[in-house]
């Protein structure tokens, strides 16, 4: 369309040309707010012929009061000039929602006189859409560290429950006095102790901001622990099958990483089943041998939603490639499984029919008995002593059953609640004790603060490390502050005697080997 020359002073002409060469959609209105024209952006912006075009198609496109606000400040600009911007929302039928900018200037004539509105309009989706990417994750980062606080206090709170039961069952088996029915409670307290545990866990797991090392492990723990999770989420129209076989083998994986992988294909099926009835199957199975002899274990996520086109299957893993709308998807989900997947020497095998669901095939190498350690206990006997340690927690009832386990396996207790009466305890006798046992997180003196300051006195004393906390510290950071040990809460009779005599013992080693001096 092109702009037309009036000998009316309330008229104007513009270069239809000059405002095509404009990136940004804008179109004209004159003093009776008649459309006049618009650019070759706002055309494709709208997906519209501007011959049959009128704003009346335009405004119905907005809501009734970002409607009443453009009318108003056209007004405003027709009686009093000046430029204004305000946001809005445009909802075309058949495209998803846009954020825009409009920005209405005046346009003049040679006496000064508003004779039209160029109304620009500016494109905010995508910065909203990052604006709320980035929301989104500073609250699951706020989420992350609230849940830390939580689990600390939780296992604190586990850690007595725990251990006063376990102190019950050794003292009736040691005295013979087992009777049934008590010995069956106790069990049913620790496995619900352990249930909760686990449970602190999984919630640790997703508020990690580090990434745990990739160790030889079983896969099916994982599974049924993210298939416990997002049952929750999905709609009860949706069924979980799931066929686990426990002894497939191990493989070599980072479990974080392994929950986001299959919390993201099972989010991905459950959205292309939608609100219909449909079935999300989960299958963890002994893979077949390779040409070259090399086992795997196979770990498969299969729907029976909408399907993929054929001609889409060799691109689903590309980065920002997705089917869905934008408000839906970002397209880095598939990138991220793939990424994950074959950074642990695996492939994906993927399988799909448009209208007849989707079947993604992980498969990871298998590692071989021969390379994971394996050690036989026995989960009677515990290891004893008759040293002397000193116990440093600043919750109470943490301290009273870490001492009372302590004391029960032989061992002399002496216990402090802070940290920094703990050091001046240490201080007046360094050499009256055989170990220490610190939490982590404590008021005026941290556990790393207190080791570094007990080995200041005496070097050789071995320091083990307790906290509530469930991100694993770095044997590095450990050795360099001078910890023999380290386990979080609530930890067990049978670990806790194990860390205690390792420690106790591998220091007797250290001071026999060292040579006197001259």
């Amino acid at each position: 369309m092109s702009g037309e020359t009036s000998s009316s002073k309330h008229e104007f002409c513009y270069d239809q040309s000059l405002i095509d060469a404009i990136p940004a959609p804008i179109f004209i209105q004159n003093q009776k707010r008649s459309f006049l024209g618009a650019n070759r952006a706002f055309r494709a912006f709208f997906d519209i012929n501007p011959a049959f075009f009128d704003l009346s198609d335009f405004y119905g496109s907005l809501d009734i009061e970002t409607v009443a606000r453009s009318r108003e400040i056209d007004t405003m600009i027709f009686a009093h000039g000046g430029e204004t911007s305000f946001e809005a929302t445009i909802k075309n039928s058949g495209k998803p929602e846009r954020s825009v900018i409009f920005h209405k200037a005046p346009i003049c004539n040679d006496d000064g006189e508003v004779t039209g509105v160029v109304t620009t309009l500016f494109d905010l989706t995508k910065q909203r859409k990052t604006e709320l990417q980035l929301r989104h994750a500073q609250k699951m980062e706020a989420i992350g560290t609230l849940a830390g606080g939580i689990a600390h206090d939780f296992n604190n709170v586990l850690t007595p429950i725990v251990g006063y039961a376990e102190i019950m069952r050794l003292m009736a088996t040691r005295e013979g006095e087992e009777n049934i029915a008590s010995m069956q409670y106790v069990s049913e307290i620790l496995a619900a102790a352990k249930r909760a545990k686990s449970l602190v866990e999984q919630i640790l797991t997703f508020s990690r901001s580090r990434e745990k090392k990739a160790l030889p492990q079983y896969l099916h723990p994982i599974v049924k622990e993210v298939l416990k999770l997002i049952r929750v989420t999905l709609p009860v129209s949706i069924e979980i099958r799931q066929e686990v076989d426990e002894d497939c083998g191990m493989v070599s994986i980072d479990p974080v990483q392994l929950h986001q992988v299959l919390l993201n294909l099972c989010t991905n099926s459950a959205q292309a089943i939608g609100e219909r009835q449909g079935r999300l199957s989960i299958r963890l199975a002994k893979g077949d041998r390779d040409s070259q002899g090399r086992e795997w274990v196979e770990l498969s996520v299969t729907d029976n939603g909408c399907g993929i086109d054929s001609e889409l299957l060799e691109r689903v893993f590309e980065p920002y490639f997705t089917t869905k709308e934008k408000s839906q998807g970002t397209g880095m989900g598939l990138a991220m499984v793939h990424g994950i997947v074959t950074r642990y020497g695996g492939r994906i095998e993927l399988k799909s029919e448009k209208g007849k669901g989707t079947a993604f095939h992980l498969l990871f190498p298998c590692v071989m008995p021969d390379t994971v350690v394996t050690q036989a206990r026995d989960f009677h006997v515990h290891p004893t002593g008759d040293e002397h340690i000193l116990v440093v927690d600043d919750q109470v009832a943490v301290l009273k059953v870490t001492s009372k386990i302590l004391e029960t396996l032989g061992y002399t207790v002496t216990t402090c609640s802070l940290s920094r009466e703990a050091l001046a305890v240490f201080s007046c006798k360094p050499n009256g004790f055989d170990l220490i046992i610190t939490d982590l997180t404590m008021p005026s003196l941290s556990g790393m603060e207190l080791c570094r300051e007990v080995k200041k006195q005496r070097e050789t004393v071995p320091v083990i490390l307790c906290s509530g906390y469930g991100e694993k510290l770095s044997e590095e950071k450990l050795g360099d502050a001078g910890f023999s040990a380290w386990f979080t809460k609530p930890v067990t009779l049978e670990k806790l005697s194990l860390i205690v005599r390792t420690a106790l013992d591998e220091s007797q080693l250290t001071v026999n080997a060292t040579p006197l001096s001259d």
